[in-house]
């Protein structure tokens, strides 16, 4: 058996980006003895298993761990995908069927004052401080978020599989350089599609993975925004994902709640509070909570696209 500690020192500085982030998140958790343990456990073992399947020849890559545990590499979408994934790992509750626009919404429940709600927060949580409320300002290149307040997230998009999507899903996204800058700002996400027909498409980003997020210090999210017709603002809950995807949700999952948000041809801030968020009533009715989130997404419906939109500084707003 290979002697665990050479073998950590080795994987922390050569080890794949996904190794290398979980053990250097958990460092950063500064987690007890036995967690830290575990974590550094689960990365060994999914390198050997790793190295097992190469030499197999038979696999797709591992996918990478977060803080306290394993982020699940999905293989399939639970609507047909036009790409094959490779070997980056998606989060695992970001790619899934949005409830159809056509289904019959149900009654909705009474949204709450932003801070708390009937239902019990979600475990294990990462508690947001309400000092860093920036979540993304794409500046660096790259689509993982800033840890600020141990967020750990990074952009994916994902469709319906009935209409094209650039960038493609399962492909490493980059932020893409803003045609003659916004004020001191010169980088975005860029996200353009055609035609959709099911539930439609996605850009997002987990929140802390496989971990619910308690963002209750704060009272909503802002961005700027510029393109063309119609976009929703998605904060989905963990009450709303599916167990498979590491929710709490057992039946009629992926109701988020959302709200509908007109582009212009112009970059505009935009601001979306917590008590604005509706689901779209297709689902299991649930107060919305800031202390239960999952993930940001913005979205299109099918009567929403072909789209073609930007966004930029992305955070979070005091209460």
């Amino acid at each position: 058996m290979t002697d665990p500690i050479p073998e950590l020192t080795r994987l922390s500085q050569h080890g794949t980006a996904e190794e290398q982030d979980a053990l250097a998140s958990a460092a950063h958790d500064q987690p007890g003895p036995a967690a830290y343990a575990a974590v550094v456990a689960r990365v060994l073992a999914e390198h050997q298993a790793r190295l097992r399947w190469r030499r197999r020849a038979v696999g797709v890559a591992i996918a990478g761990l977060s803080a306290a545990a394993a982020l699940p590499l999905l293989l399939h979408l639970r609507a047909p995908q036009t790409e094959r994934l490779v070997a980056e790992p998606l989060p695992s509750g970001l790619a899934h069927a949005e409830p159809h626009p056509s289904a019959t919404p149900r009654a909705q429940p009474a949204p709450n004052d932003g801070g708390t709600s009937a239902s019990e927060p979600c475990t294990p949580s990462i508690v947001a401080g309400g000092t860093q409320p920036l979540i993304d300002d794409f500046e660096d290149g790259d689509m993982k978020v800033p840890m600020a307040e141990h967020r750990a997230g990074q952009w994916l998009t994902f469709n319906d599989g009935t209409g094209p999507q650039s960038p493609k899903p399962g492909t490493l996204l980059r932020a893409s350089r803003i045609p003659g800058g916004r004020g001191a700002s010169h980088f975005g996400v860029h996200n353009v599609g055609g035609k959709f027909s099911k539930w439609g498409a996605s850009l997002g980003l987990e929140l802390s993975p496989r971990r619910c997020y308690d963002a209750s210090a704060y009272g909503g999210i802002e961005f700027w925004a510029r393109g063309r017709g119609e976009i929703r603002t998605v904060v989905q809950m963990t009450q709303v994902v599916s167990e498979e995807f590491g929710g709490s949700c057992s039946h009629d999952c992926f109701d988020a709640h959302a709200k509908r948000v007109q582009l212009s041809r112009e970059f505009r801030r935009v601001v979306v509070r917590w008590e604005e968020l509706r689901q779209h009533g297709s689902g299991t009715p649930v107060p919305f909570d800031p202390r239960s989130l999952f993930s940001i997404q913005f979205s299109v419906l099918p009567e929403q696209s072909p789209f073609d939109f930007w966004i930029d500084d992305v955070s979070f707003i005091p209460r």
